[in-house]
C-alpha cells in the first residue's frame, strides 16, 4: 500500500505565546488518535508552531483504509419481525448497514437467534476522512480558552485566516471550522503578505525557510539563547539566562533577530522587582545583569531584521512605563502607607469573610496561636508582620501591578526605617509563590504565612467556596501547596488538627452563618489529609501502603512528624530483619480483632505460666522506657530498632503458648499482654499494614 506524508497548517492571529507548546501537543496527540480510531495508518506525527501558525506532519500515512471483513451482530430476531413484519428495531439495524433488512442472515447463539449483518471487505480513500479527522482534533481542546470571529459560530485558540492540507504532491480541497483549504501559505507577516503557492510537501518547508520563517520551535530557542549568549559574553555581562523567558520568546517570533536595548540609568533606583515585572513580565525583554546586579540594558527580539529605528523603537516603549511606576512609588512614599491602617477596612477580602482589615486582625490572632503552640518565638515580631503584610494593597503602585504585593510592601517598609526583619517579612509571607520557591526565611515570615494561607483556606471551605474540577477560587490549591511546604520544611511540630480548629473558632466569632457550616470544616480536615497524602506519594515518591499507614494511624494530622515518621519506616523496609517485625505486628492485630475479650494494657505477672510469656513479658518492661524515651525525642529509627528486639521472643511466643486457654483470665491475660505489644506496634503507623 502506497504511503506518503501530510502536512496540515492552520494559520491564525497572533498566539499566546506561554503554553503555545502545550496546545500544540494537545492537537498532536488529537490527530493521533483519531487517525487510529478511523483505522488510518502512519509511522510518526511531528508539530511545529510559530506565533501565527501551527503545522503538523503525519508521516508515511496510508493513502487507503481497509476494513476487513466481519460479522456484526445485531438484536435478537424475535423483536426484529412481528409475524414476519420487519419492526423498527429490525429496520432501524438494517439502515444503520445501508442494507435491505433481506439481505440480513440470521445464527443462533446459546440457544437464542440474532439478526448479523455480514460486513464486506472496504476500501476508502484517506483523503476522504481527513476533514472529519482533522477538524475533531483541533475543535473543543481540553482547558483551552477560544474565541469566535466573524459570524460564523466556529470557536478556536485565535481566529483562522487560512488552512493549508496536503498529502504528498495533491492539495486536499475540503472546509473545515468554516475556512476552506487553500493552496498557498504565507511568509513571515512583518516582511510581506503575499501568498505563496506549495506544490508537496518538502516544497513548503524549503518555501518558507526563504522567506524568513523558521517552522522548528526547538531552532528559534537556539538561536534566541545563541545570540543572547554572544551579547553577554562580549560585554562582560553576567552569564544569567531565564530559558523559561527564551522559551516564550521563542513562541513569539517566526524567525527571531535578537538586540541589545538600553533604558535611562535613573530608573535603577527602582525596586529590582519592579524591574522585572515592567521589562521582562511585562515587555518580554530579558534583564542583564554585571556583578550579580540590574544594569540599564535589556536584551529583546525583533521579527525582522535589527536597525536603530528598531532598538529606539523599543526602547521608547520602556520608558514611560518606568516613568508611571516611579510616579506612583513616590507618591506612595509621600502618603506613609503604614500609617492608614484604617484604610484597608475599604478593601474586600471576601464578601462572606469581610474586609482586609478583618482579615488581617484573625492572621494576628492565628499567628499569636501557631507562636505559643509550636514556635515559642520570644521576639513577637510576627506581630509587626501580620498587622503590615497587607498594608500595600493600598498603595497606587500594587493598584497598578498587583503582582508586586508583597514586594511593595517590603520596599516601602525598608524605606520608611522598619525593622529588617519586619520588612523582609511582608515580602516573604507570600512564599512560596510557585513550586519552585523556597520557603520564608525568618521564622516570623513563616509564622504569618501559615496564618495567612490557613485563614483562607479555612474560610473558603467556610463558605462553601472549596475547591473543584478547574475552579479553584482564591487559589486555595497554590496555597495549600505552598502551606504544606512550609510545614515539611520548618522542623517545627504542628498539628495541623487543633489549627484548624482554632481558625475555624477565630474566624465564626464575627460570623455566625459561617459557624453553623460544620459540614465546610469535616470538609477541610479531610482536604488538608488528602492533599498531603497525595503531596508525600507524588513529590517525595514515597509508597502508597508506608504513607497510609502512618497517617490513618495518627488522630491528628502534624505533616512534620507525619514525614519523620514515614522517612523512618523508609529507612528500615530496606532491612529485611524488620519483615519479621512487620509480619507478627499483622499476626497481633488479627488475634485482637477476632477476639471477643475486652484486653488492656495491665498484665497480671501470677498468670504469666508459660516462660515464653514471661520472657516477651520482662523484655517489653526491659526496653519500655527507651521506647518511650525515644517517641518523645521524636528518634523514630532507634524506636524502630528497640521495637524489633522484640521479634524473636514474640516469635517464640507464639510458638510454645496457646492464647486461647480454657482459663478465661488466663486467656484475657494473654491477650492483653498481646495488646501491650500491639500498642507500641502503633505509636508510629499501623505497621502491620507493611507486612508482604
Amino acid at each position: 500500500m502506497e504511503k506518503k506524508n501530510l502536512l496540515f497548517e492552520i494559520g491564525l492571529e497572533d498566539l499566546p505565546a506561554r503554553n503555545l507548546n502545550i496546545f500544540s501537543e494537545k492537537i498532536k496527540k488529537n490527530i493521533e488518535k483519531n487517525l487510529s480510531k478511523n483505522k488510518i495508518t502512519f509511522d510518526s506525527i511531528n508539530n511545529f508552531y510559530t506565533n501565527i501558525r501551527l503545522v503538523f506532519v503525519v508521516n508515511n500515512i496510508s493513502e487507503k483504509i481497509i476494513l476487513e471483513k466481519k460479522l456484526i451482530k445485531g438484536p435478537p430476531l424475535n423483536i426484529c419481525f412481528d409475524k414476519k413484519v420487519p419492526t423498527k428495531t429490525g429496520l432501524g439495524f438494517a439502515k444503520k448497514h445501508n442494507v435491505d433488512i433481506k439481505k440480513l442472515s440470521t445464527k443462533e447463539i446459546d440457544g437464542n437467534k440474532y439478526l448479523f449483518f455480514e460486513q464486506p471487505e472496504i476500501t476508502i480513500n484517506t483523503k476522504d476522512k481527513l476533514s472529519e479527522v482533522l477538524e475533531n482534533s483541533i475543535s473543543n481542546i481540553e482547558n483551552q480558552k477560544e474565541m469566535r470571529w466573524g459570524d460564523s459560530n466556529t470557536s478556536f485558540i485565535r481566529p483562522i485566516r487560512w488552512l493549508l492540507l496536503l498529502l504528498g504532491d495533491e492539495n486536499i480541497h475540503l472546509k473545515m471550522m468554516g475556512i476552506e483549504t487553500q493552496e498557498y501559505t504565507f511568509g513571515n507577516k512583518s516582511l510581506s503578505n503575499k501568498k505563496i503557492k506549495i506544490n508537496d510537501v518538502d516544497d513548503y518547508f524549503s518555501k518558507i525557510k526563504n522567506e524568513e520563517v523558521e517552522i522548528s520551535q526547538n531552532k528559534r530557542k537556539e538561536i534566541i539563547k545563541n545570540e543572547i549568549e554572544a551579547i553577554i559574553e562580549s560585554n562582560f555581562y553576567d552569564k544569567a539566562i531565564d530559558l523559561q523567558l527564551v522559551d516564550e520568546l521563542a513562541n513569539m517570533t517566526e524567525y527571531p533577530y535578537v538586540f541589545l536595548g538600553k533604558f535611562p540609568e535613573k530608573f535603577l533606583d527602582l525596586p529590582q522587582e519592579v524591574l522585572k515585572y515592567v521589562i521582562q513580565d511585562t515587555q518580554k525583554y530579558s534583564l542583564v545583569f554585571k556583578k550579580k546586579k540590574i544594569i540599564n540594558y535589556f536584551i529583546g527580539i525583533s521579527n525582522v531584521k535589527i536597525s536603530k529605528n528598531i532598538i529606539q523603537g523599543n526602547e521608547r516603549v520602556i520608558n514611560p512605563r518606568l516613568d508611571d511606576a516611579q510616579f506612583f512609588i513616590s507618591k506612595d512614599l509621600d502618603s506613609n502607607i503604614f500609617q492608614n491602617k484604617e484604610f484597608l477596612k475599604r478593601v474586600i477580602f471576601h464578601k462572606k469573610l469581610g474586609s482586609m482589615f478583618e482579615k488581617v486582625q484573625r492572621i494576628t490572632e492565628i499567628s499569636f496561636y501557631i507562636n505559643n503552640e509550636s514556635y515559642q518565638d520570644e521576639k513577637l515580631l510576627h506581630k509587626d508582620i501580620a498587622e503590615l503584610c497587607k498594608l500595600d494593597l493600598i498603595s497606587n503602585m500594587v493598584v497598578e501591578i498587583p503582582k508586586l504585593q508583597g514586594y511593595i510592601g517590603s520596599y516601602y517598609a525598608l524605606k520608611s526605617g522598619i525593622n529588617n526583619i519586619v520588612a523582609e517579612g511582608i515580602k516573604d509571607h507570600y512564599a512560596p509563590r510557585n513550586p519552585e520557591d523556597s520557603i520564608p526565611k525568618s521564622i516570623d515570615a513563616q509564622i504569618v504565612s501559615i496564618a495567612d494561607r490557613l485563614d483562607t483556606i479555612v474560610g473558603m471551605f467556610l463558605a462553601n467556596e472549596k475547591p473543584s474540577g478547574t475552579r479553584d477560587p482564591l487559589g486555595i490549591r497554590r496555597s495549600t501547596n505552598g502551606l504544606l511546604k512550609i510545614l515539611l520544611n520548618t522542623n517545627q511540630s504542628i498539628n495541623m488538627t487543633l489549627l484548624v480548629n482554632k481558625v475555624y473558632d477565630i474566624i465564626s466569632l464575627n460570623f455566625n452563618d459561617l459557624k453553623k457550616n460544620k459540614k465546610g470544616l469535616d470538609d477541610c480536615h479531610i482536604y488538608f489529609k488528602e492533599k498531603l497524602i497525595s503531596l508525600l506519594i507524588e513529590n517525595y515518591n514515597f509508597k502508597d501502603n508506608v504513607v497510609l499507614s502512618v497517617i490513618n494511624n495518627n488522630k491528628n494530622i502534624n505533616p512534620y512528624e507525619i514525614l519523620k515518621k514515614i522517612e523512618a519506616i523508609n529507612t528500615i523496609l530496606a532491612n529485611d530483619d524488620y519483615q519479621k517485625m512487620f509480619n507478627n505486628a499483622k499476626r497481633v492485630a488479627n488475634i485482637l480483632k477476632k477476639s471477643d475479650l475486652a484486653p488492656t494494657r495491665v498484665i497480671n505477672e501470677n498468670l504469666l505460666r508459660e516462660s515464653s510469656e514471661k520472657i516477651l513479658y520482662n523484655k517489653i518492661t526491659e526496653i519500655e522506657e527507651e521506647l518511650n524515651s525515644s517517641l518523645v525525642d521524636n528518634n523514630y529509627i532507634e524506636y524502630l530498632k528497640k521495637l524489633n528486639s522484640l521479634s524473636a521472643c514474640t516469635k517464640i511466643f507464639f510458638e510454645d503458648v496457646m492464647i486461647n486457654d480454657k482459663d478465661e483470665n488466663i486467656k484475657l491475660n494473654r491477650l492483653s499482654l498481646l495488646y501491650l505489644i500491639n500498642s507500641y506496634y502503633t505509636n508510629l503507623a499501623n505497621v502491620a499494614n507493611l507486612a508482604y
